[in-house]
């Protein structure tokens, strides 16, 4: 290899300092060539860590949000368990309703003086492409009746139409005669206790946030009972 003139003289004259300048020459340019091997090795690392750490922030959300699920859980069972027992120690006349059977009690005191079968409507979520929301939950808590009404008249809830995906008519079309059944109770959130109906929307279905009984069941119980009366939902 040819050497540069130009160097020759000051390599003579200052050998040492030519040779340690070499010297840190080289090893910089090898641990380039080092660093620049590991590169891809260091971004498949990096993907991998970044990779561990997604997936265990979605464990840790996973996590939490199963803990406030369980709290949850426990704080309406607590719930429920307390509306249980003050339905039993309730005096005089009250209904109860069991969502988690299913059946609906008259009492007298702690005396049962009937129990029937109710259908309990599901909580629902239903949202109108306007961004309009409605949240139909069902009942939970200490409530009294506040009215009872014979085959009123159904205005069917704009939110049906919206679930099934339909215009929704003006109010004079919406109007159901009997869309609720013969016997209608009326609680003091607006919850409903209803008879199966013949007609309407919710002939074969429970209406969400509501109970439906048997006319003849809900009949039974229409004529014993009074407005003010508590009802227990649990």
């Amino acid at each position: 290899m040819n050497e540069n003139p130009a160097r020759a003289p000051f390599r003579k004259a200052h050998p040492f300092f030519f040779w340690g300048m070499m010297a840190v020459a080289a090893v910089f340019v090898a641990a380039t060539a080092v660093v620049a091997s590991r590169i891809p090795r260091y971004h498949t690392e990096t993907a991998q860590i970044q990779s561990r750490m997604t997936a265990q922030e979605k464990q840790t959300q996973d996590n939490v949000l199963h803990s406030r699920a369980r709290r949850s859980d426990l704080a309406i069972a607590l719930l429920q368990r307390e509306l249980r027992l003050k339905a039993l120690q309730q005096k005089g006349l009250h209904l109860a309703i069991d969502t988690k059977d299913s059946v609906l009690y008259l009492y007298s005191g702690r005396a049962v003086l009937r129990q029937v079968k109710v259908g309990v409507g599901p909580d629902t979520t239903v949202t109108a492409p306007d961004g309009r929301t409605w949240r139909l939950v069902r009942a939970l808590g200490e409530r009294s009746l506040d009215k009872k009404e014979t085959s009123p008249t159904l205005s069917v809830p704009e939110w049906v139409y919206v679930a099934q995906g339909q215009p929704v008519p003006d109010e004079g079309a919406r109007q159901v005669a009997g869309g609720l059944g013969t016997y209608v109770l009326v609680l003091d959130d607006g919850t409903r206790i209803y008879s199966q109906p013949q007609t309407g929307p919710f002939k074969d279905a429970v209406m969400p946030g509501s109970f439906a009984v048997h006319g003849e069941d809900l009949a039974a119980i229409f004529g014993a009972i009074q407005p003010d009366i508590p009802v227990y939902i649990y």
